[in-house]
């Protein structure tokens, strides 16, 4: 659903929010993958918020390295059924 939903309004162009328009920045600068751009922005939130003292659980982990590859997929299927 995050990845589909991604898809849906980058594509549209309404305005990337604070971590996709990091991600997109940063792939139009390095040309990496959206994948592994968001997969390392998600996995640097997540560090620096353990070592503030928070906690990471499996749902965590599941999340911020699944969702880099999640709207890499929903660029693709949005951009696919848009043209």
């Amino acid at each position: 659903m995050v990845g589909l939903g991604s898809g849906i309004y980058l594509i549209a162009r309404l305005g990337p929010g604070p971590r996709d328009g990091l991600m997109t920045g940063l792939q139009k600068k390095t040309g990496f993958s959206i994948a592994l751009i968001r997969g390392a922005i998600e996995v640097l939130v997540v560090s620096v918020g353990w070592l503030l003292g928070g906690t990471i659980g499996a749902g965590t982990l599941l999340y911020a390295l699944g969702v880099g590859p999640a709207v890499a997929l929903g660029l693709i299927i949005v951009k696919k059924i848009s043209s």
